[in-house]
């Protein structure tokens, strides 16, 4: 009889601990992104950003690259603009720092209308500021606002685009949570990192370069990033590489290689990639990442890359991506600080045979500074 109890026991032990792991890996599984609640600011996150980039084709068939970066920190706050003429083979960019961080800068409040807004330089209220509004209260539909001068040649911009958003987004690690980047946080803001990404966004607008205004079209990505991020506290150096594919066939991934990882030309590294599937499903999967030459290399002597291997091989996907840069020079040039490499690419995607390739647009970032 005591036998027949110890066995029991172990068998009510076993079930316990099987039922707890399936509650932590369905816990795991759900997503963490509530839309459109989650595209308002978080109050108590530390870090938090709205990143436009993408690629805009003119109705001659112009290609321009370009970038929208609104970010608050809890002590100051900072905006990046960037336009790259892929026909000319220029870049416009300007890096603005706001201190402190203007307390009002984003909305918290999701009975309000949804807005960011951040100011220019000091001199000129419009260098560098960025505004973006919802469209018919919707804040996944936006109005974006953005200008600056670009130090380098003088020469005044401005993006001025509509955005609407189709389809699901891509929820980062597949549920929008990293969960413990910071575990000495004390909230859940503090403690995990967030992450959504809007890639179906149909975008239009006008491109303004010095006196040439040029109406614009295109498919293009926004991320929303919020609460904890990892930072130079780790032990680690804050390098890594990001790719993000949108391809014709309506598959769309970010993939980025491991925070602290030194890339080294022609060597694979460890990465991971979330996929968007054209039915909305986003899957979070094991990769290996190639960085390939040519190079540029900055006046600091960092070696950035201007071609990428990303392959994936997972029961999801099968399937190589070749990345190019589409111009060498797309450094955000901000003095003192580190110089960070983000700019327009292409992709080409093989699916298993030479017959089942695809073609699409892509965004390199490349955090490889000081």
């Amino acid at each position: 009889m005591k036998n027949n109890i110890y066995i029991i026991s172990i068998f009510l032990c076993i079930a316990m601990l099987y039922s707890c792991k399936k509650q932590e890996d369905h816990q795991d599984s759900v997503p963490s992104i509530s839309l459109p609640a989650d595209q308002y600011a978080h109050s108590g996150a530390p870090t938090e950003w709205w990143w436009h980039v993408g690629t805009l084709i003119s109705a001659d068939d112009r290609k321009f690259g370009f970038e929208i970066n609104a970010t608050g920190m809890s002590d100051y706050a900072f905006t990046q603009i960037e336009i790259t003429d892929v026909h000319n083979q220029r870049n416009y960019q300007k890096v603005n720092p706001i201190i402190p961080c203007p307390t009002n800068w984003a909305q918290y409040d999701q009975a309000k209308p949804w807005n960011v807004q951040l100011p220019g330089s000091a001199l000129s209220p419009s260098d560098g500021a960025i505004l973006m509004q919802a469209i018919d209260g919707n804040p996944l539909n936006m109005t974006v606002n953005a200008s600056f001068v670009d130090a380098a040649s003088n020469t005044p911009c401005q993006l001025l685009l509509n955005f609407y958003q189709q389809g699901a987004p891509l929820l980062v690690f597949g549920t929008g949570c990293q969960l413990l980047v910071n575990p000495s946080g004390t909230t859940p803001l503090t403690k995990n990192n967030y992450y959504y990404s809007l890639t179906h966004l149909q975008a239009s607008g006008t491109i303004t370069i010095g006196n040439e205004v040029i109406e614009v079209t295109g498919i293009t990505w926004m991320d929303h990033e919020y609460g904890a991020f990892p930072n130079g506290t780790t032990g680690k150096p804050v390098v890594w590489l990001l790719q993000d594919i949108q391809l014709s066939n309506g598959l769309h991934l970010s993939n980025f290689t491991n925070f602290g990882v030194v890339p080294i030309e022609n060597v694979p590294m460890k990465s991971n990639a979330t996929i968007l599937f054209q039915n909305g499903e986003s899957v979070y999967v094991e990769t290996m990442t190639t960085p390939m030459g040519p190079t540029f290399i900055s006046s600091k002597g960092v070696i950035y890359f201007l071609k990428f291997i990303v392959e994936i091989n997972s029961p999801k996907l099968t399937a190589t991506f070749e990345v190019k840069s589409l111009y060498p020079d797309q450094l955000f040039k901000d003095g003192e600080g580190a110089d960070v490499y983000e700019g327009v690419g292409s992709c080409l995607a093989h699916f298993g045979t030479k017959e089942n390739i695809v073609s699409g647009t892509a965004w390199i970032e490349q955090n490889l500074g000081d």
